[in-house]
């Protein structure tokens, strides 16, 4: 029992991972199932067992890397961190170091182009995984720079907007780098990219969220905290690995 269910996972994986690539080659409306079974090595019919329709198959992609899954670890990391005790600058630091890190480590060419031709087809499915499953990771952000703004460590007119300015840019950054190779600019903005982003968005945000006349230390996370944060980055890697 325990083998035939180990096998219809990898089984599954397999036909996600295809389907993942005939969506991003072809979008919603050109990807076709018998082209999803033939490079999965598996026939229609198990396809079609396992996954019933193309829509599901589709849903499966999105459910996977935005779903249930990542929304439990959404509340884990938020409970890991308050757990520490420590002040809103570390909770910050924290938080930015997760988003900068996560971002890189999941960056999937497929999925990218996948929701770039939801968006173009208008499917409509990315919409509303985002408000479902995205929209809780901004308010965690966002309710980490109210608890300072509480305190009176940090002050901001609108930290919604705030968070999104950051949410946005780290997108932006990654996602941008194709299109600065070979110039000047590349090596100066993408060496050591993951850190460069970090340490800059650590100085524009207690820069930005420095109540006027202070200056914001900006705290260093220790070794532990970044462990720990880390295993929570792997599971999303794994989510990730379709």
């Amino acid at each position: 029992m325990a083998r035939s269910t180990k096998d219809s996972e990898v089984t599954k994986r397999k036909i996600l991972l295809s389907a993942k690539h005939e969506f991003a080659e072809k979008g919603f409306n050109g990807a076709r199932m018998s082209s999803i079974a033939e490079h999965a090595g598996v026939n229609q019919a198990l396809l079609h067992y396992h996954f019933e329709s193309k829509e599901n198959l589709y849903l499966n992609i999105f459910n996977t890397v935005m779903g249930d899954d990542i929304d439990k670890i959404t509340v884990r990391i938020r409970e890991e961190i308050k757990s520490w005790n420590q002040s809103p600058e570390v909770e910050l630091c924290a938080t930015i170091y997760l988003m900068v890190k996560g971002h890189f480590q999941t960056h999937d060419k497929d999925l990218n182009r996948i929701f770039a031709r939801d968006i173009a087809e208008n499917q409509g499915v990315i919409h509303d995984f985002a408000r479902k499953y995205m929209m809780p990771r901004i308010e965690l952000f966002d309710s980490f720079i109210k608890t300072g703004i509480e305190k009176g460590i940090f002050e901001i007119s609108n930290s919604l907007m705030f968070t999104l300015s950051i949410v946005t840019f780290i997108s932006d950054y990654i996602h941008g780098e194709q299109f600065i190779k070979g110039t000047r600019m590349h090596k100066t903005l993408y060496r050591n990219k993951q850190e460069t982003l970090y340490n800059y968005l650590l100085e524009q945000s207690f820069k930005t969220l420095a109540p006027a006349g202070k200056k914001l230390a900006i705290p260093v996370l220790t070794d532990e905290m970044k462990a720990k944060l880390d295993v929570f980055i792997d599971e999303i890697i794994e989510l990730y690995t379709i």
